[in-house]
């Protein structure tokens, strides 16, 4: 999983976002978004990843729980983990900040669950692998209440 590690820790850090595609997926990387629209068109797909996390200024995840088995392409992981960010927008009179395990402080915690596939590839950039789906499942009111709070967002 020190291929994931890597993955997320360059996700995190928005490497290489003004990309049309990323050199960390297949060329035909599909995603799933928590709401369940799927996009099956890799430069979409991508798109539509980065466009998930504009509400915040930076964030971190944080796994705590993962199974990985191994398929005839490769592997497959389920995994959960929390995303910590930070919001944009101005903090909000009593907002409190929660720390991640390593005491860090953010604007918000929020729980999620994710189901990646990836490929073994000789000429992948990244180790051997890419990823070829990801399907993201994850409760978005925490964030969706704070952002309210700081007038960022409406309903």
């Amino acid at each position: 999983m020190k291929w994931m590690e890597d993955y997320t820790l360059a996700y995190n850090a928005r490497a290489n976002w003004d990309q049309k595609s990323y050199d960390w997926h297949t060329s035909d990387f599909s995603l799933v978004k928590p709401d369940g629209t799927e996009f099956t068109d890799a430069e979409e797909a991508w798109a539509q990843s980065k466009a998930l996390y504009t509400p915040f200024t930076s964030e971190f995840h944080e796994p705590y729980f993962l199974v990985t088995w191994e398929t005839d392409e490769g592997y497959e992981m389920l995994g959960q983990a929390y995303l910590f960010a930070n919001c944009v927008g101005q903090a909000s009179e009593g907002e409190q900040k929660v720390k991640d395990g390593q005491g860090r402080e953010w604007d918000v915690k929020i729980p999620g669950a994710f189901k990646f596939q990836y490929v073994k590839k000789d000429i992948a950039v990244h180790g051997g692998f890419e990823m070829r789906r990801a399907e993201i499942m994850s409760e978005s009111m925490p964030a969706v209440q704070i952002l309210m709070k700081r007038g960022v967002m409406k309903l």
